[in-house]
């Protein structure tokens, strides 16, 4: 057995005896302080993870390891916390993940037509769990491919309960009532399509539930509500996240806004080019990235702002570290926040100073 299957093995076999209303101003960021006794604020570890080229989606598995979008080298890496590399596997640009409760991988990524050579988009299934999460061994099945409408693409993936999840397919042909290229889809755990959402409305305004960008979708943990993020760079969209809560009843099943009025949460234009969402499986904090200000907006489980949120006035003030460029990927795991920051092609750590 190779030393890097064994590594694997141990680490999952210990996994398993462990347990298994006025336009938001971004100048309101926390201001950029010196760290001071008492001051609870987000510092960088170093050094960051190198190697990459354009990673964009990081996603923090529920096998305690880290899978990385590296998309412009057309690749899944498979990580420890550390930073070591276990193994890799080829997808043509891969832009968003997420793993199921069998520890399979989907991940959204696109094939190239043979016929035209142009590409489509395209949802994948990694096998990892019959290979013994050895991710170069692993089986890969497609799941979905956009051959009817090549422009879409599946900008994010959420798991629910029992193995089903959800899609977020985005493209820019929204003409069609029936069946217009921004939709978050239903799927069951074999890969069936169950439903597009109808709680959704894709059009452009400023209603609750309105999407026309979407641009990221994270589940919680154990539950199917889920948290949706969609680009407002032109101004056509008043809301960048929207939280939806599952609910069924005898005379209903479907998702409901959490937020029926603007809140912390929902403030009209806090957002401008959101580019991912990750949840701290613990304490349910909710990380939300803004590529556009390069900056991570932080909730905690009721939606309120949090003062740790950060960016790179921050950073700059710590006199340490790069400044971000179009962070694009998020991850949280061991009290320790991912950060997939494309523009320096490089995977950086934030942890809390009360948690050093």
């Amino acid at each position: 057995m190779k030393l890097t299957q064994l590594f694997i093995l141990i680490s999952l076999s210990l996994i398993l005896i462990i347990g298994c209303q006025e336009e938001f101003d971004s100048r309101t960021l926390p201001t950029a302080t010196n760290l001071i006794l008492g001051d609870t604020s987000y510092v960088e570890i170093f050094p960051a993870f190198e190697g990459f080229k354009n990673p964009t989606a990081i996603l923090a598995g529920h096998d305690q390891l880290l899978y990385i979008a590296d998309t412009d080298n057309n690749r899944i890496i498979q990580m420890n916390e550390a930073g070591v590399i276990l193994g890799e596997i080829t997808i043509l640009r891969p832009i968003a993940l997420a793993q199921d409760l069998r520890l399979d991988l989907l991940v959204s990524g696109e094939i190239i037509r043979e016929t035209t050579g142009d590409t489509i988009g395209g949802l994948f299934r990694i096998h990892l769990y019959e290979a013994e999460h050895v991710i170069a061994n692993a089986r890969i099945d497609t799941v979905f491919k956009g051959t009817a409408k090549p422009k879409r693409r599946y900008r994010g993936i959420g798991i629910l309960r029992e193995n089903q999840y959800l899609i977020a397919r985005d493209g820019p042909d929204n003409t069609s009532f029936i069946d217009p290229d921004t939709r978050v889809l239903w799927i069951n755990k074999n890969d069936t399509l169950i439903t597009p959402i109808g709680d959704l409305a894709t059009r452009e305004g400023s209603g609750i539930v309105d999407i026309l960008r979407v641009t990221g979708l994270v589940t919680f943990p154990n539950s199917n509500d889920f948290i949706l993020i969609q680009s407002s760079v032109d101004g056509r969209m008043t809301y960048g996240a929207l939280w939806m809560v599952y609910h069924k009843s005898y005379d209903f099943e479907g998702w409901l806004p959490k937020f029926t009025t603007p809140s912390e949460f929902m403030r009209p234009k806090r957002f401008i080019e959101p580019s991912a969402v990750t949840i701290d499986r613990s304490r349910l904090d909710i990380f939300i990235i803004d590529q556009a200000n390069d900056s991570i907006h932080k909730f905690d489980r009721r939606g309120l702002y949090k003062a740790e949120s950060f960016g790179n006035g921050k950073i700059a003030a710590s006199g340490q570290g790069k400044l971000m460029k179009a962070p694009k990927g998020a991850a949280f795991m061991t009290k320790t926040l991912y950060v997939s920051d494309s523009g320096n092609n490089i995977i950086r750590r934030f942890r809390l100073s009360t948690d050093r």
